[in-house]
């Protein structure tokens, strides 16, 4: 038995294409690249650095001072910051920097 397929239309198809936008899109409105705008500018007046960013994440590090910046080990204040639907914003110690 052959299997029926249904013409395509022109507005189903148009349908489809629209869902598919919207459905594609992370964050439509900016709401969680605001968000993390926000946050990350509070985080830099208290002496944090970006370390790397998009839209939606971050990871962020306070520099140690004196010589304990040349010490080994886990890097201490080193966070990954990320933003949820509602732009809020947290932050998360992140794994330490491979050598």
């Amino acid at each position: 038995m052959a299997a029926s397929v249904a013409p395509c239309s022109d507005t189903g198809r148009t349908a489809s294409l629209a869902i598919l936008a919207s459905v594609g899109e992370i964050d439509p409105l900016g709401t969680r690249k605001d968000g993390l705008d926000a946050f990350l500018d509070q985080r830099v007046d208290e002496g944090y650095v970006i370390e790397t960013r998009t839209d939606t994440h971050a990871i962020i590090f306070r520099r140690p001072k004196g010589f304990k910046r040349f010490t080994r080990g886990r890097d201490p204040g080193r966070f990954v910051v990320q933003v949820d639907e509602d732009g809020i914003a947290t932050m998360r110690p992140a794994e330490p920097r491979r050598t």
